[in-house]
């Protein structure tokens, strides 16, 4: 089945446009997957190495985050051993250092990493990780458990991915850093990617919901887990399912959402997708036609009015360049499963679960984000916190909705933005110091 919400297929590429992409010939899979991960370098500086093949259309990339001054950069091989970061994410314009991996043992357990004319060591920080298999009825869920240092039990998370085909991946880099401030992270593959079964395309957030509270259950299980002291963390379209699931679950005793809609899924799902055609330079034009036909979409979905309109309108716009990026090449018949399945995706609303909650709640939103308009979704965000709920609403300055800076993301992430974060989860978890 072809993608039913159009955010889905136009989901935001971790590379921004006119990104000069590394070169993969001496970076097989294999290898990639043995350097990624959390280091410690010799100053101090805590730097994920992560793997952005999910991103990227399979090709195994690696970058890398320095989370005190939010640098980013892609790793360019030089040759079978070292690599260089260039002077912006993804621009190779100049070099800003070079990176060597101790790769005696697999995965890597140290680094060489030159800057300045100076030369630090790094360590991999001393995380444990245990791949994890998830049961939720037919579904199968692939996963890793990612364990603090030091003795637990600990207090866990599971961390709730965004929209399409997202695995583990692409959650590690924050998963990892949170871990290493002393809360467990819960990271599966989606439905239908990695290593998990099911499909991810067409999953309800109901169905969705399922699985996060089967993840929660396994964490219940763990005895390095303090079964006492468990959130959700939710990213994207995944702040539609983690304050449903922790409306209805007393164990969730803190909630983190991450660039998450406040407004019900119609609303929310046509500013992500005309945000995301302005943001690829289509004249406003089109993104109006656009807009006419995905509401009509919507319509029918929902309350089964406006079908020969609709299909009227779409045969009108078959001959535009754009048309078949994102719309199905007929529009499905009146009675095609296809609408029944596009309601469940659409027929959401996250403010009843909020006004539920009484745990602390932790919202970030970027104040450029070119999906969620922060217009929109702030004075919703406030009036929840007006009215009893616990919530702390985060608005990043000039940030995009992958919470980064500079054209098309190339600034990297905003300096302190995630210790910020770690510290806020470690006191919501009760991290014991």
């Amino acid at each position: 089945m072809r993608a039913l919400l159009l955010v889905l297929a136009l989901a935001a590429a971790a590379t921004p446009a006119g990104a000069q992409i590394p070169d993969s010939t001496y970076l097989p899979p294999a290898r990639a997957d043995a350097l990624t991960g959390l280091y410690v370098l010799s100053d101090g500086r805590v730097v994920s190495v992560a793997d952005l093949r999910d991103e990227v259309g399979g090709r195994p990339v690696l970058s890398v985050t320095e989370f005190a001054s939010g640098r980013a950069r892609a790793l360019y091989p030089r040759d079978s051993v070292e690599f260089e970061a260039g002077n912006a994410w993804f621009r190779r314009d100049s070099v800003a250092y070079r990176v060597r991996f101790d790769e005696s043992e697999r995965p890597a357990r140290a680094l060489t990493w030159v800057e300045s004319g100076r030369t630090l060591t790094g360590r991999r920080a001393p995380l444990v990780e245990r791949e994890v298999t998830i049961r939720n009825g037919d579904i199968v869920l692939a996963g890793t458990l990612i364990l603090p240092p030091g003795r637990g039990p600990h207090p866990a998370m599971v961390y709730v991915s965004g929209s399409g085909p997202e695995t583990r991946r692409i959650p590690r880099y924050v998963a990892d850093y949170l871990a290493y401030h002393g809360v467990a992270v819960l990271v599966t593959d989606k439905r239908g990617t990695g290593g998990s079964t099911g499909t991810w395309n067409g999953l309800s957030h109901a169905d969705w919901a399922t699985d996060v509270e089967a993840q929660l259950d396994f964490l219940h299980r763990q005895p390095a887990v303090d079964a006492a002291r468990l959130g959700l963390l939710g990213n994207s379209e995944g702040g539609f399912v983690v304050p449903m699931v922790a409306a209805r679950r007393p164990d969730v005793r803190f909630l983190i959402c991450r660039v998450c809609s406040a407004l019900p899924g119609p609303e929310a799902n046509l500013d992500a997708n005309l945000g995301a055609l302005r943001q690829r330079g289509m004249a406003e034009s089109d993104v109006a036609l656009v807009g006419d036909l995905l509401g009509r979409m919507m319509r029918y979905a929902l309350e089964r009015t406006g079908y020969d309109s609709l299909v009227a309108t779409a045969a009108s716009l078959a001959d535009r360049p754009w048309y078949r990026q994102f719309v199905p090449t007929r529009i499905a018949a009146r009675d095609a499963r296809y609408w029944d399945v596009y309601r469940s995706l659409l027929d959401v609303d996250p403010r009843p679960s909020y006004a539920r909650l009484r745990i602390p709640v932790l919202v970030v939103l970027g104040e450029r984000d070119e999906r969620l308009p922060i217009e929109k979704h702030r004075p919703v965000f406030d009036a929840l916190a007006r009215g009893g709920v616990d919530l702390t609403l985060w608005v990043v300055p000039a940030a995009s909705h992958g919470l980064m800076l500079g054209p098309g993301n190339s600034a990297g992430y905003p300096p302190g933005l995630h210790e910020r974060l770690a510290q806020w989860v470690a006191g919501a978890a009760g991290v014991r110091r």
